[in-house]
């Protein structure tokens, strides 16, 4: 059976985004592979003799489960703050919102550190109330990293609950409330249902955004907390490995294909994002 003029025509549209991943993701990624075989393809065992690196490996994937988990509860809130909240009230807070959104990440990281320093805004807030006395010793340790990822992160986890909350039917809510269901009943069976999907694909897009993450972890975790983006960053440009580099970095990649693999055969991911 010959293909229809409409099916010919859905295929040639298939042909400029493919030609634009093939070159925009395919010749760096090909550009690393070579990289790593620099010094004969050594890299790929090396840099897991390296305690550097599985120390780097450990606290990234820490590092992105604890700021999935955080990001998805205080997500979850958010988006059914907006959807509940009165119209002038959610409308402040999706403008708070989409502001952090677009706000750069390099500015945000920044403010971060105005608060976290050791005479920062939050040292200034807890001597005011005299809960503190001395400098407070938050910069670039690990837990400095967290407030700010889960900041940075925060909207791809509630944009997707506010979607998922709009498809909600008050009138349904409205008749659960009638027949007597208490507010633990009506968030269980209702509104815990409708919001789940949204809240596994944004939970997922979060851990896999957080481990290839450089800016923050690097400027508020310092140079005794790096991940694996901070630890390419310094094999590249301080040590002179690129061929480390480059297995690092193919290596995140790799890890970040197989965990959406994983993600979408179970959960489905690929279907919610559209």
């Amino acid at each position: 059976m010959q293909p229809t003029r409409t099916q010919t025509e859905k295929r040639w549209l298939l042909w400029p985004p493919l030609a634009f991943f093939a070159i925009a993701l395919g010749i760096p990624m090909a550009m690393l592979l070579v990289q790593s075989f620099d010094r004969g393809g050594g890299a790929f065992v090396e840099m897991f003799t390296m305690s550097s690196f599985t120390a780097a490996l450990l606290r990234t994937l820490v590092m992105a489960a604890v700021v999935t988990v955080l990001t998805t509860l205080i997500g979850a809130v958010y988006g059914l703050a907006i959807w509940a909240a009165p119209r002038w009230f959610s409308g402040i807070l999706l403008a708070w919102l989409m502001l952090s959104l677009w706000t750069s990440i390099v500015v945000r990281t920044v403010g971060w550190m105005l608060l976290e320093i050791p005479r920062g805004a939050i040292y200034w807030l807890l001597s005011s109330l005299g809960l503190v006395e001395e400098p407070i010793e938050l910069y670039q340790t690990a837990l400095a990293m967290y407030p700010a990822m889960v900041a940075v992160m925060l909207p791809f986890v509630v944009l997707p609950a506010m979607t998922a909350m709009s498809s909600i039917d008050r009138e349904q809510l409205n008749a659960a409330v009638i027949f007597g269901a208490g507010p633990t009943l009506v968030l269980r069976s209702v509104i815990l249902p409708a919001l789940m999907p949204a809240l596994i694909s944004g939970g997922v897009l979060v851990f896999v955004m957080s481990l290839g993450f450089y800016v923050t972890p690097l400027l508020l975790g310092g140079p005794a907390n790096l991940t694996v983006s901070g630890l390419i960053n310094l094999q590249v440009n301080t040590l002179n490995r690129p061929d480390l580099g480059a297995s690092m970095s193919l290596l995140l990649v790799a890890a970040t294909v197989v965990i959406y693999l994983i993600a979408d055969r179970l959960f489905k991911v690929s279907e919610k994002w559209g």
